[in-house]
């Protein structure tokens, strides 16, 4: 019993920092659940968008994203990040307060700086958390983030549930007031815990090198092929969320709310199982070795989606359903703590606002092309489709060892820093 408190515990909140970082992760995240399920709708029915435009404007709001997010942190390289990170995050609040007034064309533009700013600031997080929290504690630390957000997100999603029970544009003109004020009370948080630490400085704030440019990091071809890498594991979220409805309204034979229950199983997974890895996976080895296990589960989730499809229907095919669930948050709580463990070990110290940014590119053109490919396989039904894309997560799965190790022999700097590598 004690062994299981200790996993669950919350040691790594003990500095005022860490706290007020994770508080502020907490708010963010009960803001946008607020919001998920709520945004399309009030944009399309109040806003008057039409549903092509709000599918334009998401894919244009989606290329902004990921622009932003290397600019935000190469911005957070040189200036005050716990500033940057305010000004982002109350952007946003100004952003999504316009929305509840503004004309459908200007609701697209509100719509790019939402996503430009919120990829910013998930850069700017990822670098302050870098340089902020202890070198043994940051993979811990942001997995216990994680955790919290999940938490925080599906409390979000529930007041965002009763706003769309009122439907009315009242209700949600007051969701989106309330996600605005979530936001700005993040910022002054994370601006707080920078006053925190420069009052308890010693030694002076480090300042990025005299740097080569912004283009320093398309010159580390093993980070870029890194990158690449781990967009295509981090399909693990999109495999749940987008692939598993697509697939279970067009080709299988089973009741629609077992999508829902598959999404809970992949929320309370991450809920449960996100502390325990990230406080094992400490070093750049044991990220591989996480990394391609998770694959192998991402692999085996792939293969299930053709059986679910042969199943049909009856409890084969609700097992299927649960195994695919199984596989994929698996898959995703080690392949997500192995990539915080590689970026923090082989990023240069003075850059890791820009090698962050850069690095969660991955994800965001993961989220671009998910739609599209699982859509491609739901419509043609094509079950040779699966069987590349787990044998591609199989393929990735091995081709981290050889990248990180030689990421490591390039930058010798980075040892014993953030994730140690041995």
């Amino acid at each position: 019993m004690r062994s299981l408190r200790d996993t669950f515990s919350l040691n790594e909140l003990t500095g005022k920092q860490e706290r007020f970082f994770a508080i502020s992760m907490s708010v963010l995240y009960l803001g946008t659940g607020l919001s998920s399920s709520s945004l399309a709708i009030y944009l399309i029915r109040c806003a008057g968008l039409p549903p092509s435009g709000y599918g334009a404007g998401m894919s244009v709001a989606a290329v902004a994203g990921i622009a932003a997010g290397p600019l935000a942190g190469w911005l957070a390289d040189r200036r005050d990040g716990h500033v940057v990170y305010a000004v982002l995050v109350w952007l946003m609040s100004i952003a999504t307060l316009a929305l509840t007034v503004a004309p459908g064309w200007l609701a697209l533009v509100l719509l790019s700086v939402l996503v430009a700013c919120g990829r910013g600031s998930a850069a700017v997080l990822g670098a302050l958390i870098g340089r902020g929290v202890g070198t043994e504690h940051r993979v811990p630390y942001r997995a216990v983030l994680k955790s919290l957000s999940n938490i925080a997100m599906v409390v979000g999603l529930g007041l965002g549930a009763l706003v769309l029970g009122f439907g009315s544009i009242t209700a949600f003109r007051i969701g989106f007031a309330a996600e605005a004020v979530t936001f700005v009370v993040a910022g002054l948080l994370v601006r707080a815990a920078g006053k925190h630490l420069a009052a308890h400085r010693t030694d002076p704030l480090p300042r990025a090198a005299p740097d080569p440019g912004r283009s320093s990091v398309l010159r580390d071809h093993r980070f870029v092929l890194l990158t690449i890498a781990n967009g295509v594991l981090t399909l693990a979220e999109p495999m749940i969320t987008i692939a598993l409805p697509l697939w279970v309204l067009s080709r299988m034979h089973v009741p629609l709310w077992l999508v829902s229950v598959a999404l809970v199983v992949q929320t309370g997974g991450i809920v449960v199982f996100q502390i325990p890895v990230g406080r094992r996976v400490t070093t750049v080895p044991t990220a591989v070795r996480a990394a391609r296990l998770g694959a192998l589960l991402l692999g085996a989730a792939a293969l299930l989606f053709p059986v679910g499809a042969l199943t049909g229907h009856g409890a084969p095919a609700v097992a299927a359903i649960i195994g695919i669930a199984l596989a994929a948050v698996g898959g995703e709580v080690l392949c997500g703590t192995a990539s915080w463990c590689f970026l923090y070990g082989l990023a240069p110290e003075s850059a890791l606002g820009r090698y962050q940014g850069f690095y969660n590119t991955g994800f965001d053109l993961s989220l671009i092309v998910a739609p599209s490919l699982f859509g491609w396989f739901a419509a043609t039904g094509a079950q040779t489709g699966w069987f590349v894309l787990a044998a591609v997560f199989l393929a990735t799965g091995l081709a981290l060892a050889p990248l990180t190790h030689r990421g490591t022999l390039s930058h010798p700097a980075h040892r014993g820093r953030g994730c140690e590598i041995r």
